[in-house]
């Protein structure tokens, strides 16, 4: 542009000698024809009229020069115009290209008044602030849009920047959206002079998200610096990265110690195949979890570990390393190792009572037998005794049946505690079918009525199962009330169990027996009046815990019990399609 105003100035000097030349051979001309030179020289013959025309040739010289000079003035007054509209229009490009550039930082970029009034604004601004348009933040505060928290703080930056001229460091604030939503973000401050005045550009960068990852990463250091299990970090090669104080303890390695040397030094020799196995799967993105092994102190000390090993990977997914978490499972060990021995000690003395309950009853059974005979020889040969003698002898008798149902229900007690009950599928429907065969005499006698509705098939022992429906209908006969029983079987599915209900109309049960009703051997009633052995509940009971299962009641004297037993839903198995 400069060059241009160059070339149009040259030209128009060129221009103006011509124009200068051309009025003066004009002005000649029409003097001569015009006879005017001839005029001028006899007025000038005398002295008052050459003074004239000294005079007129002077006012003319005055006049070329005035506008030779007028020329000039005009010339550069253009020149200064056509200079300052250039300067204007390339300020208004700059200015225009300048807002476009700060327009397109993804950074709030603002400018302040020292009084802290903003006074402009660009668009990443007006969307960090939630706002539609520049209005809605120009002309307003600084002190509107910060947290309370802050504005001392930023009010000293301010009082540094526009007073003092000192440059201020970067900050994190808290800012009020136009919503009212707050949002964390970074601060950088510079003070510039515009016109004479100073005014402060800040650039303002939401890291609400940054924020939050540092707050987790905060948080999961926290956890890794207090936890109690060993947790490290190691490279494609082994070498450790990190290294917890949860595994200071662990290894006794300090961290300084641990950090760059191979995960190996915590590893025994003959684990070294398995750890270079553990470390090629993670290194392929698998992860191996609770994996049991051994590992070994500084000392050499043997330990047994849980392991969790994960890989870790870059932004690409591609993995750079590996996260272990090792606990110490030494005690879990030897309490498991314990727990078997004392498994097979339990084993064989349930063995061995079963072998003995057995011998028990079969020994026992054989004096009662000899007892019952004699019972009933004395009653052949003897065949008209005193009042008192036949009660003593009937006693007698029912004392030995007693016996002989008490050692037998105690035989079975001890079998379903002992032996390995075997369990196939079977229909309840059947099974209470079996139960109700063997009490027909009860039932008929009672003059009873049993409802039952459709029942599940269940995994379980079938002999078992229908010990448990016997006893529970057989003590509904047994404890009937006034009227004739009404028994009522059902189950209801909740869950993963079936829920089986036995209902009955008896007498009831106290609620103070309760804790008693299931215990070996305990009788709530006349053994006269109801005879029993009192094993059936506690019977049920064992047989329903070992199929997975729990026993409980509810019952209300006078109007009856219900007795209800969980099983395990029967878990069909699904056949897999080539």
């Amino acid at each position: 542009m400069d060059e241009e105003l160059k070339e149009r100035s040259t030209g128009s000097d060129l221009k103006d000698v011509v124009i200068i030349f051309s009025i003066i051979i004009i002005v000649l001309v029409a003097f001569a024809m015009l006879d005017i030179f001839e005029r001028l020289r006899v007025m000038a013959a005398n002295p008052e009229g050459f003074r004239i025309v000294e005079f007129l040739f002077v006012l003319m010289l005055f006049g070329f020069a005035f506008a030779i000079f007028a020329r000039l003035r005009w010339k550069d007054v253009g020149r200064k115009y056509y200079a300052g509209k250039h300067e204007i229009e390339e300020l208004i490009d700059n200015t225009n290209r300048l807002r476009t550039t700060v327009n397109l930082s993804p950074d709030c970029i603002s400018v302040v008044t020292r009084e802290g009034k903003i006074i402009f604004i660009n668009q990443a601004g007006i969307n960090l602030f939630g706002a539609t348009e520049e209005d809605q933040i120009i002309g307003k505060e600084v002190w509107d849009f910060l947290h309370y928290s802050y504005k001392n703080l930023v009010a000293k930056r301010f009082e540094d920047m526009c007073k003092y001229n000192k440059k201020v460091p970067q900050i994190d604030v808290t800012i009020k959206k136009l919503d009212g939503l707050y949002i964390d973000v970074n601060v950088a401050s510079t003070p510039i002079m515009y016109h004479s005045i100073p005014h402060v550009v800040t650039i303002m960068r939401d890291v609400s998200e940054r924020k939050k990852n540092e707050s987790i990463k905060a948080e999961l250091a926290s956890i890794v610096t207090s936890s109690n299990d060993a947790i490290y970090a190691m490279g494609l090669d082994g070498a450790i990265r990190s290294w917890n104080p949860g595994a200071e303890k662990l290894y006794d390695y300090s961290e300084k110690e641990a950090v760059g040397e191979n995960i190996e030094i915590v590893v025994p020799k003959d684990k070294s195949p398995e750890l270079k196995n553990l470390l090629n799967k993670v290194f392929k993105g698998e992860r191996i979890e609770s994996f049991e092994t051994k590992r070994q102190k500084k000392d050499g000390t043997i330990l047994d570990v849980s392991l969790t090993i994960s890989p870790l990977r870059d932004e690409s997914g591609t993995v750079y390393g590996a996260s272990a978490i090792s606990r110490d499972i030494t005690f879990k060990k030897m309490v498991e190792e314990e727990l078997r021995h004392y498994s097979e000690e339990l084993a064989l003395s349930n063995e061995e009572l079963y072998v003995f309950s057995y011998a028990a009853s079969h020994d026992l059974q054989e004096p009662l037998r000899n007892i019952q005979a004699f019972i009933e020889a004395l009653r052949t040969k003897h065949k008209k005794f005193t009042k008192d003698l036949n009660e003593k002898i009937t006693e007698a008798d029912e004392g030995v049946v007693r016996m002989h149902r008490l050692i037998t229900d105690f035989l079975i007690y001890s079998r379903i505690g002992t032996e390995k009950a075997l369990t196939e599928k079977v229909d309840c429907n059947l099974i209470l079918k079996d139960a109700l065969s063997n009490l027909n005499t009860a039932i008929t006698e009672s003059k009873a009525k049993v409802k039952s509705y459709e029942l599940p098939t269940i995994m379980a022992n079938p002999l078992h199962i229908t010990q448990v429906f016997q006893n529970l209908i057989g003590n509904a006969l047994k404890y009937q009330g006034e009227q004739p029983p009404v028994i009522e079987v059902s189950v209801e599915k909740k869950d993963n169990f079936w829920n089986f209900r036995v209902k009955d109309n008896g007498i009831g049960i106290e609620e103070w027996f309760s804790e008693r009703i299931f215990i070996v051997f305990q009788k709530l009633h006349d053994p006269k009046k109801y005879p029993g052995s009192g094993i059936g509940l506690a019977l049920c009971k064992r047989v329903v815990e070992k199929h997975g299962g729990k026993i409980w009641f509810e019952s209300q004297v006078g109007k009856g019990t219900t007795f209800y037993f969980s099983l395990p839903v029967l878990k069909e198995l699904k056949k897999k399609t080539s």
